[in-house]
């Protein structure tokens, strides 16, 4: 659903409006928001629960008792094409890029960024990685991408000499602790409500496309 921010545009009497972001990776210890223009190949959503077994003299079947459930984990594995990924991102993302770079090397360098730490200048405190992830409105998790990223270049070669298309996947695991009733209702969406992502910091991260600001601008 179309979300309406007029905080900074009462100046000139415009209302703008623009839909909230479907697919995002974002980064806590960096306060980053990656914008995912695609969505992934493939998800697979794992879920587990451990028992104990033991079998008792003369019993054909072990008994089990059970010992914990989880952690869940997911294993992302996204596609990404250059021409595509600038297409769309030149019309809808204010995310600055450096000369030379396009939208793809934009979003290797933060997704590096998911397994290292960073370190607070002032008290030089150890913030370590965590992520959430949103794809659509059926998966969401919160949790740190505990093993590696892989990526993967393929060709043909642009004219830029870079390759056209990148695989990327990295897998999740959920932090975040649940029970049977609550996924009962919630499924794989687990959407915790302490994600920092608000209408400024969605709005921020998109621009008004050219060709149709008369269409999603109104007076108010």
């Amino acid at each position: 659903m179309p979300i309406v921010d007029s905080s900074n545009n009462r100046s000139n009497g415009l209302t703008k409006i623009y839909s909230p972001i479907q697919n995002y990776i974002y980064l806590y210890h960096t306060d980053t928001l990656l914008l995912l223009p695609t969505y992934p190949e493939n998800i697979t959503d794992n879920s587990q629960a451990s028992f104990t077994p033991s079998t008792p003299l003369a019993r054909s079947a072990p008994l089990f008792s059970y010992s914990n459930s989880g952690p869940r984990s997911i294993q992302f594995s996204f596609s990404l094409h250059r021409e595509m990924m600038n297409q769309v991102n030149l019309e809808s993302s204010s995310s600055f890029l450096n000369p030379g770079d396009d939208y793809v090397d934009l979003f290797l360098k933060q997704i590096q960024a998911a397994v290292l730490p960073n370190y607070g200048a002032s008290n030089k405190m150890v913030d370590p990685p965590m992520v959430a992830v949103r794809v659509g409105p059926e998966i969401f998790i919160k949790g740190v991408i505990n093993g590696s990223i892989g990526i993967t270049y393929q060709l043909p070669i642009l004219k830029n000499d870079k390759y056209a298309i990148v695989e990327v996947s990295f897998p999740v695991t959920e932090i975040t602790p649940y029970d049977a009733t609550t996924i009962l209702s919630i499924g794989s969406y687990r959407e915790t409500g302490d994600v920092p992502l608000n209408t400024s910091l969605e709005a921020s991260s998109f621009v008004l496309p050219k060709t149709n600001i008369n269409k999603i601008t109104a007076r108010i």
